[in-house]
């Protein structure tokens, strides 16, 4: 009978230990605990006032405040950890947990459907987000998941790109001869060609004295891009051709986020798309306020006739069809008459 009821002693241990272990397992998920503490680097490539800048620091905000400080965000803006091209290298390894990226995050993990580079291929802001939050959207969260381990979890839309330069351009066929810096970027390049430009491949941060040299004579970027470096005092003009509208996506590494249990993933993805409508209010208020204040320094505003930039630019895009899954551009294209 003594050994009997040890054995039983014995089995009620095991059976408290296994519940103990459950208990505490159960706490846990996706590799993480409820009661650690986790670090949360944050990339982007902004100086301080800028749309990603702010943006960062309210994402900071609502994620230390929410999360009851388990999740302690570390900001590096202005490109402290690297360019975009090393960026993404580091998410996929997991030396970085989070950044909001433009279009190069795109060429390197999801290349197939990189075709936002493309002028032209939206109107307006909503068209961007639709297609951004539909069907394509959730292919490319897919594609960019599966090939570099790499999560979307919001966009925040950057303000149109808009031509400046010394003369007034209306129309498409007043570009011909310009010499314009643009990125380089095969897309870009083809696309100035095509209009009858002269485009040069110049860094964006020697473009000022380019402008004031004469080395190029016109520039296109956002408002924003067009304000901080005081491009007002080296060209006259704002041509509005609206004719690529851009975003940054917020990008998660997999390894950090498989590293978070299941609660604190909840609030990444819920606060990836509460960022986005902040961003995006972001940028709705200061387009105008960029807008006035380069007025208010003497650039004028032209109206262009967008329809003679389209039409010149109309085969652009299947020129690089090869680069993206087949029927990328029509698929878009039936996504927006959906609206």
């Amino acid at each position: 009978m003594k050994a009997m009821k040890t054995l039983m002693q014995i089995v009620l241990v095991l059976l408290l230990a296994s519940t103990l272990i459950y208990a505490e397992g159960s706490k846990e998920s996706a590799g993480g605990s409820a009661d650690k503490t986790y670090e949360m680097s944050i990339s982007y490539g902004g100086a301080s006032g800028g749309e990603d800048d702010i943006s960062a620091k309210e994402f900071k905000k609502r994620i230390e405040e929410k999360s009851n400080g388990r999740i302690e965000v570390k900001l590096y803006g202005n490109e402290q950890l690297g360019k975009e091209v090393d960026i993404v290298n580091m998410l996929e390894l997991g030396n970085v947990d989070m950044a909001i990226m433009g279009t190069t995050v795109h060429q390197q993990a999801a290349p197939e459907y990189n075709i936002w580079s493309a002028y032209y291929i939206f109107k307006n802001s909503d068209e961007v987000m639709h297609v951004l939050n539909g069907s394509i959207g959730d292919r490319v969260e897919k594609a960019m998941l599966d090939n570099k381990g790499i999560r979307i979890i919001g966009y925040g839309l950057r303000g149109p790109r808009h031509l400046t330069s010394l003369r007034p351009i209306r129309k498409a066929s007043e570009v011909q001869g310009l010499k314009i810096r643009i990125p380089l970027q095969p897309i870009y390049v083809e696309s100035w060609k095509a209009l009858g430009a002269q485009p040069q491949a110049i860094a964006y941060g020697e473009l000022y004295m380019a402008l004031r040299q004469g080395i190029v004579e016109a520039q296109e970027n956002p408002l924003a891009y067009i304000y901080a470096p005081h491009f007002d005092e080296v060209q006259d003009y704002v041509n509005q051709t609206a004719h690529q509208r851009a975003f940054f996506t917020y990008v998660v590494s997999e390894k950090f986020f498989q590293k978070l249990p299941a609660d604190l993933q909840e609030l990444v993805l819920e606060e990836g798309e509460g960022i986005t409508q902040f961003h995006n209010d972001l940028l709705a208020a200061g387009e105008e306020d960029y807008k006035k204040k380069l007025q208010e320094k003497g650039m004028e505003f032209i109206e262009v006739d967008v329809d003679s930039f389209q039409q010149a630019l109309k085969d652009i895009p299947n020129q690089f069809a090869d680069s993206w899954v087949d029927g990328l551009y029509d698929d878009i294209k039936a996504e927006i008459a959906n609206m």
